[in-house]
């Protein structure tokens, strides 16, 4: 008893080193179940602990020795195994241990909320809540059926209806941190993040190693726009509870967002893998999957995810977007107008529809969709972009240039979109204008070194030879990859008779370009300047 006293202690007052302190706890607990084989009462509270850090398997092996006795009768056996076979996902197993159990003891409150979590868990919501209402009716001073109906009608988003039995869950158990964590979730869906975080740590002063309020620390710091602190918060809950998937999805995306796709496709997969009925999960990993290029992977996760969040036009979207990247057209845009179906103020998805229109050379369906995203997103850069860029494959280039132009007014430091105005302006014949926003976009980022290129051609096209060749020279060392100042640098040495200087730069081309159609032409150049190619 004095282990099992010690054990709990332990797990309530961690310090610096949570692990450690976790580890200590777990360790008492286990000594005390195996000192005493007749002490119920020390096997169940290593389950119980087991549970709480998400380990069903442990809580399992722990509860093992009990099922053998007389002991396997007591509904807190019971109880607790339902749990840990659910949470291992053997629900039918689950539902056989909590069914034998009510029969033995008809009407346990207890009994009837396991009973809950297994059916809930298992998908049949309005079962598993009334089996909550049940016991409450049962044990009036119940706090977890509470707790359960207020997570469930606050998934729903049933605000004032979670309000109410969550209120009672933290007042019929005010330092259960379970409890506390429950009321904070719902004024974080208010967007109270003052109150939710003060919740947070309270429920952490209570129980140190309480992941779940981690992790809504976690997205308190997200919802302020604390990247940092939200992936310290995550990284402190996942090394609490391993197996909490919320955490894992939540860290997942937020390293998606940060670009690792190496480390969101790991903590995505774990999310899925311990949970495989979460479709947003497996939705987010196929796209993390699309995103690195592994169209097949995508395909899959995000087919899987559609059959399980069947009118979800998100994960539609991006079961579109893979689509279309495995070559799939006419598959790609029924995904994609069901998606716009589902959600017609999204810009994102007339955006992604209008890519797949462009791609199946339904132009005009295209720029409807294209204008759709710019209506609905009027502050969105891309819509602009895209449809820029559809008439600029068409040659309309004065149309491609207003589109630009009212991107660049949205993001103007983004120089990419400055380029691509310079290429119009230099195909309608404007080239002073094209090398005054050239040579902008090159001071604002000198790293563009493709710009001095672009700069040749333009003073080249504009009749200034020598300011022209003067660029190809500078584009040649800041950008030597680049085979077309080499070539054109060849010729302008060449009509001021600079043999040496032509010769080398046709060999620079060459090697450059090993595979140029024209190989065989500059080859002849060089040989006719005197030079072996």
């Amino acid at each position: 008893r004095a282990r099992t006293a010690l054990g709990q202690a332990l797990a309530r007052t961690l310090g610096a080193d949570v692990e450690g302190g976790l580890a200590a706890a777990e360790k008492e607990l286990e000594a005390a179940a195996q000192e005493d084989p007749e002490d119920l009462d020390a096997k169940l509270a290593l389950a119980s602990f087991e549970l709480d850090r998400n380990a069903p398997d442990k809580a399992a092996s722990a509860l093992a020795p009990a099922l053998a006795g007389p002991a396997g009768n007591d509904p807190r056996v019971a109880d607790a195994q339902a749990r840990a076979l659910a949470g291992l996902g053997r629900a039918l197993d689950a539902l056989t241990v909590v069914d034998g159990a009510l029969a033995r003891s008809p009407g346990d409150a207890r009994l009837l909320f396991a009973k809950g979590l297994v059916v809930y868990q298992g998908g049949k919501v309005a079962e598993g809540e009334k089996l909550w209402a049940q016991a409450v009716a049962r044990d009036p001073g119940a706090w977890e059926p509470h707790l359960a109906l207020g997570q469930a009608r606050l998934r729903r988003g049933e605000l004032e209806a979670a309000e109410q039995e969550l209120k009672l869950a933290v007042e019929k158990s005010p330092a259960q941190g379970d409890a506390i964590t429950g009321m904070s979730d719902l004024l974080l869906a208010r967007k109270d993040l003052a109150g939710a975080e003060q919740g947070y740590r309270r429920a952490l002063a209570i129980d140190p190693a309480h992941a779940e309020a981690q992790l809504g620390l976690a997205r308190v710091a997200l919802a302020r726009g604390d990247a940092a602190g939200a992936r310290a918060g995550l990284e402190r809950a996942i090394a609490l509870q391993p197996r909490l998937v919320a955490a894992q999805a939540a860290y997942g995306e937020l390293l998606w967002k940060a670009r690792d796709l190496a480390g969101a496709k790991k903590a995505l997969q774990a999310a899925v893998t311990l949970d495989p009925r979460d479709g947003a999960s497996r939705a987010r990993l196929g796209a993390v999957e699309l995103d690195a290029g592994d169209v097949d992977a995508a395909l899959s996760d995000l087919l899987a995810a559609s059959n399980l969040e069947i009118g979800s036009a998100e994960i539609g979207s991006w079961y579109g977007r893979a689509l279309l990247a495995k070559g799939e057209v006419p598959q790609a845009i029924e995904q994609l107008r069901k998606a716009v179906a589902l959600q017609p103020e999204s810009a994102q998805h007339q955006l992604e529809l209008g890519h797949a229109l462009e791609r199946a050379a339904s132009m005009s369906e295209a720029v409807d969709a294209y204008r759709a995203a710019q209506a609905r997103g009027p502050t969105l850069v891309e819509p602009y972009e895209a449809l820029a860029g559809l008439y600029a494959g068409q040659g309309r280039w004065a149309d491609a240039l207003g589109q630009l132009e009212k991107a660049i007014a949205l993001s103007p430091r983004e120089q990419r979109l400055r380029v691509a105005a310079g290429d119009c302006k230099e195909h309608l014949g404007k080239h002073s204008e094209a090398i005054a926003i050239y040579r902008r976009a090159l001071e604002a980022n000198p790293k563009l070194v493709g710009l001095y290129y672009k700069i040749a051609r333009a003073e080249h096209d504009g009749g200034s030879t020598s300011d022209a060749l003067r660029w190809y020279e500078r584009a040649a060392r800041e950008d030597p990859k680049n085979p077309m100042p080499h070539y054109y640098l060849g010729f302008a040495y060449k009509d001021r008779h600079q043999r040496a200087r032509a010769i080398e730069a046709f060999r620079s081309y060459l090697r450059a370009k090993p595979d140029a159609d024209d190989r065989k032409d500059i080859e002849r150049e060089i040989e006719d300047l005197g030079g072996k190619p």
